[in-house]
């Protein structure tokens, strides 16, 4: 029995030895990050920039590839479905994993044990903003013109089941209001509806709405995340005003595919959190609307568990439903 033991434990110590010596040489060539968003975007921002430099901390390249389509589910279901290398990874919002498993009845990936979390990347504000010819130009008053015609306000989001539609119908929820909401095809639709008056409310992101509230051709209303963001620090937040505790961004992760040893998620984790802390990955992602952040594989578990557990509440409670 003793012998027995000890070659037991000699095979356990031999592989996590090779695991440990294959995470070292990782990566031996080229990785390549999926993303299911449009070129130009939080997700594809965030892909890009820890992509370049990840590329020169391995000293391999790092090529980004737009597989969009789908609410993110082509980047996804591709990737969930490769070899668990870590030489193919995701970068994708929270939808993914959250909000898709929620809202479609039928997904090609599993949410769960397809995709393996490795960081949170970046975690991107969204805010109320008005038009210049809204009734309003608080969310107190906006509320309260709620209150008193529901339904009656019409507000546009970057399309059915985004993060910014589930976050919109959260807060009208716990705020006891009700608003119409209108989706539109992408961020720049919806930030251009309420310019143009078609709207005279939207949840957009901060960088879309940043240079149009900075020209006073639209007003904010409300940030969306619980303390205000170094990005704009004078705009108050929807825990300040309406609702304390409120808090809602549109946040990016790292993937890869389920089954991936853990050594090389582990070495990919502290490699990304290397990077994000670089002073010209902050000022850079700064620059363009995006906040970095960071977190390990586990914390990134919670975080999405906790996610989807209040956006089912949110999709219930709304009756979100959506046609496949």
């Amino acid at each position: 029995m003793a012998a027995v033991l000890r070659s037991c434990t000699l095979v356990v110590a031999s592989l996590l030895l090779a695991g440990h010596v294959h995470a070292q040489e990782f990566p031996s060539r080229g990785v390549r990050i999926e993303v299911g968003a449009a070129a130009g975007g939080p997700v594809d921002i965030a892909a890009r920039v820890v992509g370049e430099k990840l590329a020169e901390l391995w000293k391999q390249p790092v090529t980004v590839e737009n597989r969009v389509g789908a609410s993110e589910m082509i980047a996804a279901e591709y990737v969930a479905k490769a070899n668990p290398d870590g030489l193919i990874l995701l970068m994708s919002s929270f939808n993914t994993v959250t909000i898709n498993p929620v809202v479609f009845p039928k997904i090609q990936y599993d949410p769960i044990n397809g995709l393996a979390p490795i960081v949170l990347a970046t975690s991107n504000p969204m805010v109320f903003i008005a038009s210049a010819k809204a009734p309003f130009t608080t969310l107190k008053q906006m509320v309260e013109v709620a209150q008193a015609k529901p339904e009656q306000i019409s507000w546009s989001s970057p399309g059915l089941a985004t993060t910014n539609h589930i976050s919109g119908e959260w807060f009208a929820a716990d705020a006891g209001i009700r608003l119409f909401h209108v989706p539109y095809k992408g961020g720049p639709a919806a930030m251009n509806a309420v310019i143009a008056n078609e709207v005279p409310v939207g949840l957009v992101s901060l960088i879309q709405a940043l240079p149009f509230a900075k020209s006073a051709q639209t007003r904010i209303l409300a940030v969306t995340t619980a303390k205000r963001t170094s990005l704009a620090p004078d705009w108050p937040t929807v825990s300040e005003l309406a609702l304390p505790g409120f808090d809602a961004a549109v946040q990016t992760a790292l993937f890869a595919p389920g089954g991936t040893p853990r050594a090389i998620i582990a070495k990919i984790n502290a490699d990304a959190m290397h990077v994000l802390r670089l002073p010209e990955v902050r000022e850079r992602m700064a620059s363009m609307g995006v906040e970095p952040a960071g977190s390990t594989p586990e914390e990134l578990v919670v975080m999405i568990r906790n996610s989807r557990a209040r956006i089912q509440q949110v999709v219930d409670k709304a009756g979100i439903k959506v046609q496949q």
